[in-house]
């Protein structure tokens, strides 16, 4: 769960330095998160809430199936792993996500840009998983 802690704070750095940079300020990923919520499980309108589940999702789901699939996932050392690990992630949110926060399948009502985002967000974070997980099994 330490990995999946860290993974999820590095691409939430990524995130918040995006928008504070300006880069596509209309895609945020925290706020499909928000609506998403609200959607299907009628929480009130939170930004700190959807924040809250975003970590606790990357810290203690995906950091949880991390370590308990890593020996299932192809490749030989955790980078890989990881890298497939993030693969799947992204994958399993395109489908889940994204159509409760009403963006239809993989989020293309957002158009093509969230897809892509978003597969580049889930790969850092796969690998960063994969290394900080590994480090502390002793192996890279």
């Amino acid at each position: 769960m330490m990995a999946g802690f860290v993974a999820t704070f590095v691409v939430s750095m990524i995130l918040v330095l995006r928008l504070a940079a300006g880069i596509m300020p209309w895609y945020d990923p925290i706020e499909i998160m928000n609506l998403a919520m609200q959607d299907a499980f009628e929480t009130p309108d939170s930004r700190e809430l959807a924040w809250g589940i975003h970590f606790a999702v990357g810290t203690l789901i995906w950091g949880f199936l991390y370590g308990l699939l890593t020996p299932y996932l192809p490749g030989r050392t955790h980078l890989r792993r990881g890298l497939a690990f993030g693969l799947i992630s992204w994958l399993v949110v395109m489908v889940t996500v994204f159509p409760l926060a009403g963006s239809g399948l993989f989020g293309l009502g957002f158009g093509a840009i969230a897809p892509l985002s978003m597969l580049l967000a889930h790969v850092v974070f796969g690998l960063v998983i994969g290394a900080v997980y590994g480090r502390t099994r002793g192996v890279v």
